[in-house]
């Protein structure tokens, strides 16, 4: 799976990279967020679905670092929880319609993505 080369946070530019298998190793984790670098990593090999969770797990943590919240003990809880929540709302194609009017796709002459 293709990651794009780099996502908006709330107006800051943060650039994606694609890890390796060493990376995993060394790390044993599937993603990783430095604010310092304005740099999300993602391990692409675990296939489509864990891949799009944690890019969206590890922009959560690139909005928590921006909103300088306080609770770093419960970051990770907090930002775990919210990836899979997200995922499962946009992933489920009951919600299709839902999901398209959230990122501005409507079928009224409302507003669309371009």
């Amino acid at each position: 799976m293709s990651l794009p080369d780099q996502v908006w946070v709330m107006g800051h530019k943060w650039t994606i990279e694609a890890t390796n298998d060493d990376w995993l190793d060394d790390t044993d984790s599937w993603g990783e967020c430095c604010s310092r670098k304005r740099r999300i990593r993602v391990y692409t090999k675990g296939g489509g679905s864990i891949t799009r969770d944690t890019l969206l797990h590890e922009i959560l943590h690139a909005c928590w670092n921006i909103l300088a919240l306080e609770q770093k003990e419960e970051e990770e809880r907090v930002v775990n929880s919210m990836a899979s929540i997200l995922i499962g709302l946009i992933d489920d194609p009951r919600n299709k319609d839902i999901v398209n009017f959230i990122i501005g796709k409507t079928n009224d002459n409302g507003p669309t993505t371009s």
